[in-house]
């Protein structure tokens, strides 16, 4: 007789960046909830339990529980979630007590690469990748759960220090002014670069050229911009750097599929984040960050 495997129900999964001093909530939960924080730091609340959590940290949070969340008010703060729920019939078993509402991870755990593979997964179309996602969801629980989380210690690969140093440099510009302006040959002249050379070695580590790269970072903010205020869509594109309205809706449709109107009003418009290219680096970069700490410390 064949054995059913318990069954979990994905609701939504996908990576978030939120903007220093942003908050969230509270809300009334109705699903389970696993997060990771990718980078930065945030304050959660759970009913009456004060988590702080920083990069590294895995927060379960059950249904029926009202959270809210402070993130960082130094810097951006990148989450990946998954809500989901178990069916009553041969559902997935999730201990009602005992189970820590977060864990801050080792620099060689598991759970990190898994929820990366997750979110791969989410990407995907089809039965069998959705039973995949459920296997993978389930072997992050059971680690979670037992705390056996730690493995033998692999570097990844990372970008090429001039990729690094120009992520860093068009971060830091951003972050100090917005609307400013960049053009290709200063750029490659900051970073002692070429353009031809930079352009290169953009398009073989992340499939965008560098201004491309400044504009998925100018239409992320203009992402959490639209989530978390009420300024128009002209406001928003007068601080993203951005011509007027119209250039800016053109280019945020191309990237998130919907209109910055619709994605405002969407309830998964979190989810949506997750479709600009450069969302995609972070949480890679963040691992490798908390290795190299690991192995210098």
């Amino acid at each position: 007789m064949k054995t059913k495997v318990p069954s979990l129900k994905v609701l939504v999964t996908g990576v978030t960046a939120d903007p220093p001093g942003a908050t969230y909530g509270p809300r009334l939960a109705n699903n389970y909830e696993l997060i990771w924080i990718m980078e930065g730091e945030v304050n959660a609340t759970f009913g009456r339990t004060l988590i702080q959590g920083k990069e590294g940290t895995i927060l379960f949070r059950y249904p029926g529980v009202r959270d809210y969340y402070e993130w960082s008010k130094r810097g951006r703060t990148v989450h990946a979630y998954v809500q989901f729920e178990v069916p009553k019939t041969n559902g997935f078993e999730i201990p009602q007590k005992g189970v820590p509402l977060f864990r801050h991870l080792p620099p060689n755990d598991v759970l990190r690469p898994l929820f990366g593979y997750f979110l791969r997964l989410d990407e995907l179309k089809g039965k069998k990748v959705n039973d995949l996602m459920i296997a993978t969801l389930g072997l992050m629980l059971n680690s979670y759960f037992l705390g056996k989380i730690e493995i033998k210690t692999l570097l990844p690969s990372q970008f090429p220090e001039l990729v690094e140093r120009t992520i860093e440099f068009i971060t830091r510009h951003n972050e100090e002014d917005p609307t400013g302006k960049l053009n290709l040959t200063e750029l490659s002249r900051l970073v002692h670069s070429s353009p031809e050379n930079l352009c290169r070695l953009f398009q073989k580590n992340l499939q965008l050229g560098p201004l491309e790269y400044v504009k998925m970072l100018r239409l992320d903010r203009a992402a959490n911009l639209l989530r978390r205020s009420n300024q128009s869509l002209k406001e928003v594109a007068a601080q993203t750097g951005f011509y007027d309205s119209f250039h800016l809706s053109k280019s945020f449709k191309k990237v998130y599929g919907l209109s910055p109107k619709d994605f405002r009003v969407s309830p998964f418009n979190e989810w949506i984040c997750q479709k600009n290219p450069i969302i995609r680096t972070l949480y890679s970069r963040s691992d490798l960050k908390a290795l190299t700490a690991s192995q210098t410390s």
